[in-house]
This record gives structure tokens, C-alpha cells and sequence, in this order.
């Protein structure tokens, strides 16, 4: 029993590799898949040992030290072309990986309303002060000590490309001077601009910062979290396709037996009308046919 649940999560970890390996391919190569590629590289290994074949064998006309030539350079050559695409593969998947955390956490930053992003960014900053930080007013949106300090925190929830600019900051500027507050957080789901940064001496925490605080914090999507996105997205896929294929969908039926009537119903009007009513018993019989496997198989399962 053992040995055999240990051949079932060996058969698992070498499905989920090979899904892996599949998807890190086609994104790596631009859509071509892990067996294209391969194809490609067995022809290109093929037409390279042929040619050193070829040309040592007229330098020295000797058929068997040709091939042990041949065998020795194209060694070498997959010796090194096995460790540099390694490496090059090794950099992109580390790549693809950071571009797909960055779109979960664009995505759930996306998918908050301001009063949950301004709950959002209160976590996130207590997580990564060691503090507490508390609801103030509309102009300071939260009110902490850091370091002995006290910090008023301003959010905005804006769109990537929609800058926080000085504008947007009047309110709470003259807040945090009404207040005799000196130091600031100012926290946005996109980025700031360029006068923002040169005539303010807040903290200004801004996409990039937030990631590299969740990074700091173990909040941001690790490797095997990403893995399993890919293997989730793969699922949902193929979940997917057998649905359209699948026997089951009702309006399947619907279709073959409308299409059916309307063959029947112009077979009268056109060249080839046996041809056409032909047909249409076909495609209402078909639709018959799915109608009843599907009835069965309701019954089947509700009833036994």
C-alpha cells in the first residue's frame, strides 16, 4: 500500500514538473511548445553532426575516426550548450516568475475599493513597522508611532498610470501642519511624480515600495505559490475545453435539432434536397441521441 501511494506522488511530482517545464517553454520561446522545441533542437544537433561528420572525414578519410571525432566534438558541444541554456533558462523562469507575483498583487490591489485598499495598506505598514496604526481623519488617514515618532499616513488608490501629484496632497499637507505632525507616509497603488518626489520630505511608499515591503514582510507570492498558479491556470484550462467538448451541454442539443428543422425546412428550395433532409434527420437524431445519454446519466446518478 505504501509503495503504492509512493508511486502516486512520484507520478504527481512528475506530472506537475512536466506542466511546469510545458508552460515555462511556450513562455520562454514565445509560444512554441516543449516538444517543438525539442524538435528543433534534435534537428539542429543532427545537421551539426552530420556536418562534422562530413568534414573530418575528408581530412582524414578514415570512417571510424571521423565518428570518434564527431562524437567527441559533439560532446563537448551539448556539454556546453546543456550548462549556458541552463543558465538562460534558470534567468528567465526567475523572470516569468516575478512577472506573474507582480500581476497577482496588481490584481489584488486592483480588485479593493479605497476603504479596503486603506485597510489594506494599514496592515501592511503595522506588518512592517512592528506597530499600530490608527484611523484619524479624512485629510490623515491613519495616525502611528515609528520609532518614537509620529507619522500621519496618507493613501491614495489610484490606476498604474494615474500619478499621485502635489495637487492631490494640498489637504494633507496643511493638515499635517495644523496638526504640528513633521513626518509622513503617503502610500499609492501607483506612482508619484516627479515634483512630488523634489518638494516633499515624506516617506513615499509607492507600487514598487509596496512589493518590496511584502517581499520584506514574506507576504509576497514565493515560488511554490506561483507554481501552483501555473498548475491552477493549467487545470482551469483543460477544465475548460472538456466542458465545450464535452456531451453534457444542453444547448448542444438545442443546436443539432434546430439546425435539423431549418435543413428540413429550406431542403425544398434548394439543388439537392434529398441531400439536405438527409441531414437534418442526421443532425435531429444526433441531438435525440445526446438527449437521451444525457438523460441516462442523470438518471444513472440520481437514482441508483
Amino acid at each position: 500500500m505504501d509503495i503504492l501511494l509512493n508511486f502516486k506522488d512520484y507520478f504527481k511530482r512528475i506530472r506537475k514538473q512536466m506542466i511546469l517545464n510545458s508552460y515555462y517553454t511556450s513562455r520562454i520561446k514565445d509560444g512554441k511548445s516543449i516538444h517543438a522545441s525539442l524538435i528543433d533542437w534534435i534537428f539542429v544537433s543532427l545537421l551539426l553532426t552530420l556536418f562534422f561528420l562530413i568534414t573530418i572525414f575528408n581530412s582524414t578519410k578514415k570512417i571510424i575516426l571521423s565518428i570518434v571525432f564527431t562524437m567527441i566534438l559533439m560532446g563537448i558541444y551539448l556539454i556546453i550548450l546543456i550548462a549556458y541554456k541552463g543558465r538562460v533558462r534558470y534567468r528567465k523562469i526567475l523572470e516569468i516568475n516575478e512577472d506573474i507575483a507582480n500581476k497577482q498583487i496588481t490584481k489584488e490591489i486592483a480588485k479593493y475599493g479605497n476603504r479596503d485598499f486603506f485597510i489594506y495598506v494599514k496592515e501592511l505598514l503595522e506588518k512592517y513597522y512592528n506597530t499600530s496604526f490608527f484611523q484619524y481623519n479624512s485629510h490623515i488617514n491613519y495616525i502611528g508611532e515609528v520609532d518614537g515618532d509620529i507619522y500621519g499616513v496618507k493613501c491614495f488608490k489610484n490606476s498604474l498610470d494615474n500619478k499621485v501629484t502635489l495637487k492631490d496632497l494640498e489637504h494633507y499637507i496643511e493638515e499635517m501642519k495644523v496638526k504640528n505632525i513633521e513626518d509622513g507616509i503617503i502610500v499609492t497603488s501607483s506612482y508619484f511624480a516627479d515634483e512630488v518626489k523634489k518638494e516633499t520630505d515624506y516617506l513615499l511608499v509607492d507600487y514598487d515600495e509596496i512589493k518590496k515591503m511584502l517581499i520584506k514582510i514574506g507576504a509576497y507570492p514565493v515560488k511554490e505559490e506561483i507554481e501552483e498558479l501555473i498548475i491552477d491556470k493549467y487545470r482551469y484550462r483543460r477544465e475548460s475545453i472538456k466542458e465545450k467538448l464535452s456531451l453534457y451541454r444542453k444547448d448542444k442539443i438545442y443546436k443539432f435539432i434546430i439546425l435539423g428543422i431549418i435543413l428540413y425546412l429550406i431542403s425544398s428550395i434548394v439543388d439537392y434536397p434529398i441531400y439536405y433532409k438527409i441531414m437534418a434527420f442526421l443532425s435531429i437524431g444526433f441531438g435525440i441521441i445526446i438527449g437521451v445519454y444525457n438523460l441516462a446519466n442523470y438518471l444513472t446518478k440520481n437514482y441508483r
